[in-house]
């Protein structure tokens, strides 16, 4: 009687140590600073985003790098698709803003325009699930850059609409200037929502 005992502690012993475990391992995960687990757990499926860390997260706003790249991801719950539309367009609206042609505020010039030059405003794709535009942008990740001496990243803001959840999801995508242009368009490309 007294092996069944000592039998029967082992086991509780061995079950709650396996429940510490796994909800530690949890718990782990549910804090995991890795992009493509995060992306999984708000619905949505990127290619390539292995190795990116989280390196900032505020409610609905994940900023991660990986070396010289970094990812913005705004997510906008509750959005149906009239709404979705709306932001978007202000949002295009505020960026294609950014390029369009200013008479000098000095009277004295008032006959010449600045503007920037088409090969620095911004190319606009499209996917399945939205829109994303191609362009440039500084060291502070500004964009509205018209000067070569001043582009540090070649950048992608993409705006993607998944209607099962109601979700709109605007990822901004920064990599060195010297990187090739396929690495924005392979990444937008690949936004998929998770069904």
């Amino acid at each position: 009687m007294k092996g069944f005992y000592i039998a029967k502690k082992g086991i509780i012993i061995t079950i709650i140590t396996s429940v510490a475990v796994i909800s530690l391992a949890a718990q782990a995960n549910e804090n995991s600073t890795d992009l493509y687990y995060q992306l999984g757990k708000i619905g949505i499926v990127i290619d390539d985003v292995e190795n990116f860390k989280i390196i900032d997260r505020k409610s609905n706003n994940i900023i991660a790098e990986r070396d010289k790249e970094i990812i913005k991801i705004k997510v906008l719950s509750n959005f149906d698709k009239n709404k979705a539309g709306k932001y978007i367009r202000e949002q295009v609206a505020l960026l294609n803003g950014l390029f369009e042609s200013q008479l000098p505020p000095y009277p004295e010039f008032l006959t010449k325009e600045t503007g920037c030059d088409e090969k620095y405003k911004p190319i606009s794709k499209k996917n399945r699930y939205g829109e994303y535009y191609l362009l440039y942008a500084g060291k502070r990740f500004g964009y509205g850059i018209c000067v070569e001496d001043l582009i540090e990243y070649k950048a992608s803001m993409g705006f993607f609409y998944c209607p099962e959840k109601n979700g709109l999801y605007k990822i901004e995508y920064f990599v060195p200037k010297n990187e090739d242009v396929k690495k924005l368009i392979n990444l937008n490309e690949s936004f998929n929502c998770k069904h």
